[in-house]
């Protein structure tokens, strides 16, 4: 169990330098999760009770406590008790310190770059154990949803709140320079020409409209290569075994920030920095007419700007390479291997329910993550919220449209938040003008591959 803490330690300390997207048992051992893990056997009763620790906050941590009420109505075996922890970053950082006091819940929430840590850790019942010993049907689910929480094919966790990053834009703005509304721009180099014609200036020469204005944000650079056909680390994106190196400093990455650095040089693409919310105020105020973000912001941008908000799928190359396409973010459900198996299997009874058409309906509607079943949009609160928000199509479209490899299911690393802080200081130094595209790809990938290389040591299987 010591090993285990030690790597927790290590790993909350290392999330205190990214924040999250968009956006973790028997045994107490370290090292990778036992292939072999049981689910508890069929005929154990579940628990009478079961704690959830999640990260959802406001409306979002509203709509969850929507689904745990339900649940809880819905059987009288179990009751759920979520508990909100703060960001994802504080909940690792509380999970270090219950687990060294067997205190740990039986079900917890983790994001998107905290999987392979996970997977690491040794403290989990993989999902696919529950999932092979029922027999649980998953081919209603959303592919790219679904393999984004596997590894070597096997589902680790249980998706629960899913986003995807796509192009935003200011159609009033479109129709004032003479652009179609309705034909977004999709290359990197449509995006450029737009951003061109969409840059307004004042009669001192001011600019009081830039054409595009992405935030300086790791999670955007991943995606930009995933449609780009382009892996961000070796072994599959670290999908069929663990990553050794990081791969971006390519002909790919360095198209990505070439393109990035011309528009800000020449004056029709806006630097917000990072800073993820100031570009999307800088979107709803008009200052920018495109960015990129998550879909997880269109509910928010279509209540806040005081323009009609169009969408548009996420920017590639004017190759548009046929194994290119989006990568899904958002977050997780595991369940932990330290707690008795009466409440592991409670858990599974809780993820079973969260996971219905209905509530994954609900969900959406009252929140504007995915769907994880296609067949929610069939029911009423999805129907409703797709009308109402048309826009949310776009989104559907682009996962359903992206072929399912490597690229698009995206990378997992144990050092994943490092890597993402690193990408973020590698993308503002080209932008600054202190290295070139491919000298700031270059040390990136050499801080990050001895990085990589460390924690591959300290967690061996």
């Amino acid at each position: 169990m010591e090993g285990t803490m030690r790597k927790f330690a290590a790993f909350a300390l290392a999330l205190s330098v990214v924040a999250a997207c968009g956006g973790g048992g028997t045994g107490g051992g370290g090292g990778t999760t036992d292939e072999s893990a049981q689910a508890p056997g069929k005929d154990v009763k579940p628990a009478a009770k079961i704690v959830w620790w999640h990260a959802m906050s406001g409306v979002n941590g509203d709509a969850l406590n929507k689904i745990v009420d339900g649940f809880n109505k819905s059987q009288s075996n179990t009751k759920v008790e979520a508990v909100f922890q703060g960001t994802y970053d504080d909940l690792l950082a509380k999970l270090n310190t219950a687990l060294a006091s067997n205190a740990a819940p039986a079900l917890v929430q983790v994001y998107d770059i905290g999987q392979r840590y996970m997977y690491d850790s040794g403290q989990v019942v993989p999902m696919q154990a529950f999932i092979d010993r029922d027999k649980f049907d998953t081919a209603d689910f959303e592919p790219a949803v679904i393999n984004y929480y596997k590894y070597q094919d096997k589902l680790q966790s249980m998706p629960f709140n899913a986003s995807s990053a796509i192009l935003y834009f200011n159609k009033d703005a479109f129709k004032e320079v003479g652009l179609d509304p309705t034909k977004p721009p999709q290359t990197f180099t449509e995006v450029a020409d737009a951003a061109k014609k969409l840059t307004k200036k004042d009669a001192s020469g001011q600019t009081v409209r830039f054409g595009f204005g992405p935030s300086i944000y790791g999670w955007l650079f991943e995606q930009l290569l995933a449609t780009s056909a382009s892996p961000y680390a070796d072994n599959g994106n670290g999908r069929d075994n663990r990553a050794t190196k990081v791969v971006y400093n390519n002909a790919q990455g360095k198209a990505i920030l070439d393109w990035w650095k011309a528009g800000l040089d020449g004056g029709y693409f806006y630097n917000p920095g990072i800073d993820n919310n100031g570009a999307a105020n800088a979107f709803d105020a008009g200052k920018s007419a495109m960015y990129i973000e998550s879909t997880a912001r269109l509910r928010g941008h279509i209540n806040t700007a005081k323009f009609e908000v169009g969408t548009g799928l996420y920017p590639r190359p004017d190759a548009k390479p046929k194994d290119g396409g989006n990568i899904i973010g958002g977050a997780s459900l595991y369940i932990m291997k330290s707690r008795p198996v009466d409440e592991q299997q409670a858990a599974w009874e809780f993820v079973k329910y969260a996971m219905t058409p209905a509530v994954q309906a609900q969900w959406q509607a009252d929140t504007g993550y995915y769907p994880i079943r296609k067949s929610a949009y069939n029911e009423g609160p999805s129907k409703d919220w797709s009308t109402k928000y048309p826009q949310f199509l776009t989104a559907i479209n682009e996962i359903r449209d992206s072929p399912q490899n490597r690229f698009t299911n995206g990378a997992v690393l144990g050092v994943m938040p490092q890597a993402r802080a690193r990408t973020q200081k590698m993308i503002e130094s080209v932008l600054l003008g202190k290295e070139t595209s491919q000298a700031a790809l270059d040390s990136a990938v050499t801080e990050m591959n001895t990085q990589i290389d460390s924690y591959n040591k300290a967690n061996k299987p």
